[in-house]
């Protein structure tokens, strides 16, 4: 593996990682997902794009937030998140971006790949973007701001601010 340059001119070298197959779901590329990408207007592909590029400005990727295209298609983006503070403190969850090929009109879906007990995760990973944008406004909302949401969905008062009725993993909201 290389080097991720950072817009802060730091670097992430993942070459000395290894894997926990037990605590991550694997997702492989699929014929599928390249035959739909190929089928996107070019109106999403450069938006995506765009979002992209736009992660290079200081206050639009949240510190201890990592995103690279996947080398499936640039409607997807891999992503970790690396939890400083709170109950989920210590923890290192990677997760996905996939956008629909009608954004901006819809948000991306949020999956996560990391085994996570959330009140906003489902069981296969499915985050709920709800309670922050409802309703999704193209002309408002962008991935940056997916990405903050994502992150502060793990701090203690985004999660005593949630209502049973946005919760996908009722049995973590009780708790």
């Amino acid at each position: 593996m290389f080097p991720i340059p950072l817009p802060n001119s730091q670097s992430l070298d993942f070459s000395g990682l290894k894997r926990n197959k037990s605590r991550t779901k694997t997702h492989k590329p699929t014929e599928s997902a390249s035959k739909e990408a190929d089928t996107v207007s070019p109106v999403t592909k450069t938006a995506v794009a765009l979002e992209y590029s736009s992660l290079r400005h200081a206050s639009h990727c949240p510190l201890g937030v990592y995103v690279v295209p996947s080398i499936e298609s640039l409607l997807i983006w891999d992503a970790v998140l690396f939890v400083h503070q709170g109950y989920y403190s210590d923890a290192v969850l990677k997760f996905r971006l996939a956008f629909p090929r009608n954004y901006p009109e819809h948000p991306p879906l949020v999956q996560f790949v990391t085994d996570v007990f959330h009140p906003l995760i489902a069981q296969d990973g499915t985050f709920n973007l709800a309670p922050r944008f409802r309703p999704w406004r193209p002309k408002e909302h962008h991935a940056f701001d997916v990405l903050h949401w994502v992150k502060a969905a793990f701090k203690k008062h985004a999660l005593d601010a949630l209502e049973e009725v946005d919760c996908l993993n009722k049995e973590a909201y009780r708790l």
